[in-house]
């Protein structure tokens, strides 16, 4: 028997990354808003630094392709 070693394809693999980061995120938030022994620091922390952070990664995975067209523009190379 031999086993087929096929590689995934970039979009494959940009979609299945897209796919954990949004599950990753939603996991966060059912933990954070769910989560009242954290302190109100610790709350306050992840509701407005870290959730934004995640908000903001997924959409630059989601729309890379379309950032870096609008960054070359402006005159910058990424």
């Amino acid at each position: 028997m031999t086993r087929s070693t096929s590689r995934p394809t970039q979009r494959q693999v940009r979609t299945g990354q897209r796919g954990v980061h949004l599950v990753a995120g939603a996991l966060v938030a059912a933990y954070v808003y769910a989560a009242p022994e954290l302190s109100d620091t610790a709350l306050a922390v992840v509701r407005w630094l870290v959730l934004p952070v995640l908000v903001l990664s997924g959409l630059a995975l989601w729309q890379w392709t379309r950032v870096r067209r609008a960054l070359r523009r402006r005159g910058g190379r990424p």
